[in-house]
């Protein structure tokens, strides 16, 4: 009876914590919601492995951050960076695919993508960039 006293309590408490566990996704400034932009035709969302580039700028002027992409081969590309902004916060997430019948290297070099932003207000900005699993590289500018 008491063994099964004990299995009633582990169950109940396993059910609680089930039942309690609260999806925060879109209701925090800094979540990652899912884009409302389709991935663009015959494109693949890639994932973003870093972001280096200045944490500073002023407004009106572009502030041009490189972005890697892990690649399998020299015939992986990047061809679209595309953007969902919902104020200062701006989810960023890159498109490529892989080129076919055509000569490429067997390196897996990363790729370096140029991004380029041009804030129009002063202010704290959290470029967001979302790889395909959803992880996210945070990149913060402060505006003058």
């Amino acid at each position: 009876m008491k063994a099964l006293k004990i299995l009633f309590i582990l169950v109940s408490f396993i059910g609680l914590i089930s039942c309690g566990k609260n999806d925060s996704l879109g209701k925090s400034d800094f979540s990652v919601e899912k884009s409302l932009i389709e991935a663009p035709e015959g494109l693949v969302h890639c994932n973003i492995s870093k972001v280096e580039g200045s944490n500073t700028g002023f407004v009106n002027q572009t502030v041009t951050l490189d972005v890697s992409c892990p690649a399998s081969s020299g015939c992986d590309y990047i061809s679209k960076m595309v953007s969902d902004s919902r104020g200062k916060i701006i989810s960023i997430r890159a498109y490529g695919n892989t080129s076919k019948d055509s000569p490429c290297t067997m390196a897996a070099i990363p790729i370096i993508v140029k991004y380029e932003f041009t804030p129009d207000e002063k202010g704290q900005f959290i470029l967001k960039f979302v790889s395909r699993d959803n992880s996210v590289i945070n990149h913060m500018l402060t505006i003058w």
